[in-house]
């Protein structure tokens, strides 16, 4: 596996200090190692780039499993949908609406979950297994058909811009936990957005939750692939996922000041389902929409490690570390405001509390940056025990985006974003309605996954 090195770090293990403020918490910093044999093969075009395929991420989600006799730490984790890239949208034929795209590289991929061992001086992946529909059937990380439950309304496309199948049980895995009862796992997807029970033996599907089919419907309001991004289980055994970001029930997100992102919470004993809100920082961003939730872990019953991880409005990335407590929030499923309007128009949290809504409360415990965190994403976060937690990183499988002979804008500069870009069904790149010699491709990014372990000294649940 290709070595990254943290910048001023002569090795990719080590244990700090940091002296930023009293309550930092010490840190150990570990480049996830993978391998080679769980790498994914690349198809088509793909190979030039992956000569020996991609290598496989697993930083989307984590949580605990146990403490080895030697004082090994072992951890569940689970990477979302397979290799992937932005592309242009897609119109099948002139006069059809352009719909988001997205280029699959090894289309057949099959999500997975994995351990992950922590022992002398190294983080490991150690296991790898496959998520199968309940028949034992290998799912794919493809998107739904438009129109069905938990479509994001996404085109695939392969490396050729050729359009794939789409995957009636495609999943796209954002969050892993552990059931308190049975040892079953907890995992959280980005598409529905869904919650599915597996069997950690077999990794088939025992249960699956959607949208007006065991959880609220108004979550299929979720915003294109932001759907729930963090998962967490409770002492009690409540599953609590969180949405990624704020619902577009308005029709205008650019526009939305929702206050709020929201958080469900499923009892799988009952069935019973309660939503709540999680007051974002929405100073912190360019416009509500913006903010994203990339993970969550519970610390007690009630109380949540909760990580926001989004570009702020100073361009840079925010991935800061809250405390959640939903004791005492309000119950939202199916709540309005007064004008019959969805909750998200209140423009603040004053016009939130007017509606009789109170969120949870949440205390800032750390911004990771500040501890030299360098990656983009965090996202995987697990309890080891009362006083330390395990973040990981999405490295995106180590691949990133190229392109070949850009357009230009009326100003002169060179159009990179794909989303700029229409692909029609002849094959035709067009921008602004002109055909272009424009091509999207991808290589490796070099980017590793990174484990952290954090140590706070005092339990995160009496903060």
């Amino acid at each position: 596996m290709r070595r990254f090195l943290i910048p001023g770090l002569a090795a990719l293990t080590l244990t700090a200090q940091v002296a930023l403020a009293a309550e930092q918490p010490t840190v150990e910093k570990y480049e996830i190692t993978i391998p080679q044999q769980f790498n994914i093969p690349a198809t088509g075009t793909a190979k030039a780039q992956f000569p020996e395929g991609f290598p496989l991420g697993v930083g989307s989600g984590m949580s605990f499993a146990e403490r080895l006799p030697d004082g090994a730490l072992i951890f569940w984790a689970v990477g979302d949908r397979g290799p992937n890239a932005d592309s242009p949208k897609y119109a099948a034929k002139d006069g059809d609406k352009p719909r988001d795209a997205k280029i699959f590289p090894a289309p057949e991929f099959v999500p997975k979950f994995a351990k992950i061992k922590v022992a002398g001086g190294k983080a490991e992946v150690i296991e790898v297994k496959e998520i199968h529909d309940a028949s034992g059937k290998p799912i794919s990380g493809r998107p739904l058909d438009k129109g069905a439950v938990g479509s994001t309304g996404e085109t695939p496309l392969d490396m050729d811009m050729k359009v794939l199948a789409f995957d009636a049980e495609g999943l796209d895995p954002e969050g892993i936990d552990v059931d308190k009862k049975d040892g079953s796992l907890w995992l959280c997807d980005e598409y529905g957005p869904f919650l599915i029970n597996i069997d950690p033996a077999t990794g088939n599907i025992r249960k699956k939750y959607a949208p007006g089919q065991g959880l609220p419907a108004e979550l299929a309001a979720r915003q294109p692939n932001r759907g729930f991004e963090g998962l967490a289980v409770t002492p009690g055994n409540k599953v609590v996922a969180a949405v990624q970001s704020i619902l577009d029930n308005e029709g205008d997100l650019k526009a939305s000041k929702a206050p709020f992102i929201r958080l469900v919470e499923l009892d799988p004993a009952t069935g019973a389902v309660r939503t709540l809100a999680y007051p974002h920082d929405v100073d912190a961003y360019k416009s509500s929409a913006a903010a994203k939730i990339g993970g969550m872990q519970a610390v007690s019953d009630t109380k949540f490690v909760l990580v926001e991880q989004a570009k702020g409005k100073d361009g840079k990335m925010r991935n800061v570390l809250y405390l959640v407590d939903i004791a005492g929030a309000t119950d939202i499923s199916g709540k309005t405001a007064p004008d019959g309007k969805p909750l998200e128009s209140a423009a603040d949290l004053a016009a939130l509390a007017a509606m009789g809504v109170t969120p949870a409360k949440t205390t800032r415990l750390v911004d990771l940056v500040d501890l030299g965190w360098t990656a983009e994403k965090a996202e995987g976060i697990a309890l080891v025990d009362e006083k330390t937690l395990a973040v990981s990183s999405d490295n995106d499988f180590g691949l990133a985006l190229t392109v070949a002979d850009p357009a230009t804008d009326e100003d002169g500069k060179k159009v990179d974003a794909p989303g700029k870009y229409v692909l029609t069904g002849e094959g035709k790149m067009l921008y602004k309605g002109k055909e272009t010699p424009t091509k999207f491709g991808i290589k490796a990014s070099g980017e590793p996954g990174f484990l952290w372990i954090l140590r706070f000294d005092a339990p995160l649940a009496s903060r």
